[in-house]
């Protein structure tokens, strides 16, 4: 193919993004719609804000945590760091839910690939995933048990809580702070076997492990178990031995756990 077709085929390419990329305009800046396709058959938006005169803020408004969600997939800790590996290799971040990329207004371009690329690849746990919505209720049904815990002293509930340990970033699902009083505070880790319930009590494991000599270290800690009958002896073993309490519910008895944790939480707290 000589040099002249093939810049012919480069200009009518552009020419055709050109046509299909859309654009629709808000109040505090746009959205692209660009002509490429997710897994799961949508059009990447990338939101682009003017925070500044020379700085923007380009986004994916949290849309592929909120679609993966929408199919059953939820992220996990694990996901969350393959997020952010993944987005600091295409120049971008992964934070409160979101790929984004703040930039000055030579580097727009830059950064609306990399977000496109992020949105791209992050819908690649669609593959081979059969999703489990039975697991979906267990996060509100967590978080009715422990609110419902009539504590004896005051305390404050706060949800998805990051915790930095001596090597990485971790993530409790509730943790309980006392006010105004000395007492322990109490974090809550939702645990899912999945396919490989051993992997998700290492973990667990290296969670708890790191956060060891940190101002995390005297936190105590209950391990909300779902599915156990679906866990090894062994994972199970570690988890427990790893945890200051554990609640267990074995498959379709989830809605104990609304029963059994402000039961276990006035055991600790006692």
């Amino acid at each position: 193919m000589n040099q002249t077709n093939c810049h012919s085929i480069r200009d009518s390419f552009l020419g055709f993004l050109g046509d299909e990329i859309r654009v629709i305009e808000s109040e505090g800046g746009c959205v692209l719609v660009l002509p490429g396709k997710t897994l799961d058959d949508r059009h990447s938006a990338i939101f682009i804000e003017q925070r500044m005169s020379d700085y923007f803020l380009v986004h994916d408004a949290g849309k592929t945590a909120a679609e993966l969600y929408a199919q059953g997939i939820h992220i996990t800790d694990p996901r969350e760091e393959a997020f952010t590996q993944m987005a600091e290799r295409l120049g971008a971040v992964f934070s409160k839910g979101m790929f984004q990329v703040g930039c000055s207004r030579a580097d727009l371009h830059q950064a609306i690939l990399a977000v496109g690329q992020c949105e791209s690849l992050g819908m690649w746990h669609i593959l081979g995933h059969k999703p489990d919505f039975s697991d979906e209720p267990v996060v509100s049904r967590v978080e009715h048990g422990i609110r419902a815990w009539n504590a004896p002293y005051e305390h404050q509930i706060e949800s998805r809580i990051p915790v930095l340990g001596r090597h990485s970033k971790h993530v409790f699902d509730f943790v309980s702070f006392p006010v105004h009083v000395a007492r322990e505070t109490i974090a809550l880790k939702i645990l899912r076997p999945g396919d490989d319930s051993l992997s998700k009590a290492q973990g667990y494991g290296y969670l708890a492990l790191d956060i060891e000599q940190t101002q995390y270290a005297q936190w105590r800690k209950l391990a909300v178990m779902t599915k156990v009958d679906n866990w090894t002896k062994n994972a199970r073993e570690l988890v427990r031995g790893l945890s200051t309490a554990t609640v267990e519910v074995e498959s379709g008895e989830e809605e104990a756990i609304e029963t059994l944790i402000p039961q276990k939480l006035e055991e600790m707290a006692a």
